[in-house]
């Protein structure tokens, strides 16, 4: 994993490690173990041969209980580099010196949650489903970043499954291919993201939004963690369920706001990816503990995967 990358155990029997992922749209989050295994493919191609477009469908739920979200909006964005270093003050999610989405097509998912990217040119786009707003007053819902390659014909678009984390069973739409979008929880995961927000705004930098696939990561490393037997739980690899190249996570603390201010000047325990401009994306989550679980804080928060590149680092899902 990332050198530059750093997560705190919560517990004692958790060493202290160093590691990371790349980061941008795609499969699922969830713990990729160390070595690089990747989640499911994300499309399914059923291919015309000599076809130049493609006509590309998908579903998409929420994440709460697997039902339809209709009216959610679908957008291609090529999937290219996004300069070295843009000036903070150009990053937001569709003006961060990245490919702008494409001006067709484009949709809007249906009362079955379905959507349809007709005659899309085929190529490597980043997928977005949701608003990809920057917004941190409730309710605050997660976008969709998937890495996905359009290969002609008609092409089912499927969100991969979340490798998986010990004790934590997914829900069924979390491994049938279906795109989720969850919903942050107003008292464990919005004030981290007001936190983090404030932190970026201190340093010049512009907000970030809510990403599906870490959140839905952090939300299951987290109750994995806060399991009283999870440290003798087997789990080949990387045991904190990293997927970027910015995590941060460790327990106590009164608030999310003092595992978020740590990543910042002048500490900056996790390398410098909070503060990169390109650092666009973002999830965390503040448990309070017990008697018999520990307090839980943990962040995730990647440079763009399309301007970032790692051999050591398994490629954003």
């Amino acid at each position: 994993m990332h050198n530059n990358h750093l997560f705190i155990a919560a517990l004692a029997t958790l060493a202290l490690l160093s590691g990371g992922l790349a980061a941008c749209g795609g499969g699922g989050p969830s713990p990729v173990p160390s070595g690089g295994s990747t989640p499911t493919p994300t499309s399914s191609p059923v291919s015309t041969p000599g076809s130049s477009t493609t006509n590309a469908s998908g579903v998409v739920v929420n994440d709460a209980n697997g039902q339809p979200l209709s009216g959610v909006r679908v957008v291609l964005m090529p999937w290219g580099p996004c300069g070295a270093t843009p000036a903070p003050a150009s990053i937001t999610p569709e003006n961060d010196g990245c490919p702008t989405p494409l001006p067709s097509p484009q949709a809007t998912t249906n009362p079955q949650g379905q959507f349809t990217l007709n005659g899309a040119p085929n190529g490597h786009y980043l997928l977005v489903i949701g608003d990809d707003s920057t917004a941190d007053t409730d309710p605050v819902q997660a976008t969709v970043h998937d890495n996905v390659t359009l290969q002609g014909g008609n092409q089912t678009l499927l969100a991969p499954a979340l490798p998986p984390v010990p004790t934590i069973t997914p829900a069924p739409w979390e491994t049938n291919g279906e795109y989720r979008l969850a919903t942050l929880n107003s008292t464990s995961e919005t004030p981290c993201f007001v936190d983090w927000q404030n932190e970026r705004a201190a340093n010049g930098l512009a907000a970030g939004t809510i990403d599906e696939w870490l959140l839905e990561n952090i939300r299951a490393t987290n109750a994995y963690a806060q399991n009283p037997s999870y440290a003798n739980a087997p789990w080949p690899g990387n045991p904190f369920g990293d997927i970027t190249t910015g995590n941060e996570g460790q327990s106590g603390g009164l608030s999310c706001q003092s595992g978020i201010a740590i990543n910042f000047p002048p500490t900056n325990i996790a390398g410098n990816y909070p503060v990169d401009p390109r650092t666009e994306w973002f999830a965390a989550q503040y448990l309070t503990g017990s008697s018999t679980v520990s307090t839980e804080e943990s962040a995730e928060f990647p440079i763009d995967p399309r301007a970032f590149t790692d051999p050591n680092v398994p490629n954003w899902p």
